[in-house]
């Protein structure tokens, strides 16, 4: 008997079951291919840290149908393990500290510069514990910094150099932004630079105060930049521009809207609402300006090069065909 005439002899009720449970099957088997395709193979993958110098990302998650259909966020808590990923071709782009987007180009990783995470937005915090009250007053002491390729480091030494203090008097360590509020209050630091809202964090517990906000140190002060990878642009040029373009876009929509920018921040990130609110309320950080400009760019690589972490500044890549 051929496999039509034993559906023949099939009840009704009991064909229509077995086809309702194929189709179920089908259904869930296309679902699950699309899905997995969607998370590994086309959404653009974007590395991030919990910080507020990559909040357009939580945003833009949140508000922009792009992000949600398009885009992975891939969140790191140290500097290193996204340097090795964004090295490796990991990540399509990743928000990263400027100095860290010079150094790989100085090695011939293939970036380029597309966009500011915002500017300002970092603290100079010295421990409440600390009779800190002027520069020079952090000789012999030990600062935390997020890792020596940042413009925290090089904004602590020039702030050193300014008023003629030994930058070998301080001691300078390496410390994962999210570790430094509780090193200060275990006294293993007499104070730390480092971008928002981690400087604020101390204050909030009750453990360090703000001694210099960078504004004041260095005006217009870049940390993170968003860095796209060459090759992916050239696979996805119209994907990596609305990822771009619209980052861009949600940081004239947080400059009004501060508030509920926070409030989708600090859940994205999974820290304090109230956290968050103080640091985008306060007003000391900015999410307009944000386009590279190369001059800056040379600024920076300046800095690199007197305090030994360039040799020479290298060719700058600003990506700007998005525009």
């Amino acid at each position: 008997m051929n496999l039509v005439n034993k559906l023949k002899n099939i009840r009704p009720e009991t064909l229509a079951l077995l086809l309702a449970v194929l189709w179920l099957i089908l259904i869930s088997v296309l679902r699950f291919t699309l899905h997995s395709h969607i998370q590994g193979k086309t959404r653009l993958k974007v590395g991030y840290l919990p910080i507020t110098c990559h909040l357009l990302l939580p945003v833009a998650m949140e508000r922009d149908e792009f992000f949600k259909r398009g885009v992975m966020p891939v969140k790191f808590t140290s500097w290193p393990d996204m340097i090795e990923s964004v090295k490796g071709g990991e990540l399509d782009a990743a928000l990263i500290l400027a100095p860290i987007a010079l150094s790989m180009m100085d090695q011939g990783v293939p970036v380029e510069i597309a966009l500011l995470g915002h500017r300002n937005g970092t603290g100079l915090v010295v421990s409440s514990a600390e009779s800190i009250r002027g520069v020079r007053d952090f000789r012999g002491k030990t600062v935390a910094i997020p890792i020596r390729f940042s413009t925290q480091n090089l904004a602590l030494l020039t702030l050193l150099r300014k008023n003629n203090v030994d930058i070998h008097q301080v001691k300078r360590v390496e410390l994962p932004p999210p570790d430094m509020p509780s090193a200060l209050a275990s006294g293993a630091i007499d104070g730390y630079i480092v971008g928002e809202p981690y400087a604020m964090q101390a204050r909030v517990m009750g453990v360090g105060r703000i001694f210099r906000q960078i504004s004041a140190i260095w005006p217009g002060f870049i940390s993170s930049v968003l860095i796209v990878r060459k090759d992916a642009l050239k696979k996805r040029r119209k994907d990596m521009n609305a990822l771009i373009r619209g980052l861009y876009l949600q940081g004239r929509w947080v400059e009004k809207n501060r508030a509920e920018a926070a409030d989708i921040a600090a859940k994205f990130f999974s820290l304090s609402p109230r956290l968050i609110r103080l640091v985008l309320l306060s007003k000391e950080v900015s999410y307009i300006n944000i386009l590279p400009e190369k001059s800056e760019f040379r600024e920076i690589g300046k800095k690199m090069v007197r305090y030994g972490l360039l040799k020479r500044i290298p060719e700058l890549w600003i990506y700007d065909k998005w525009r």
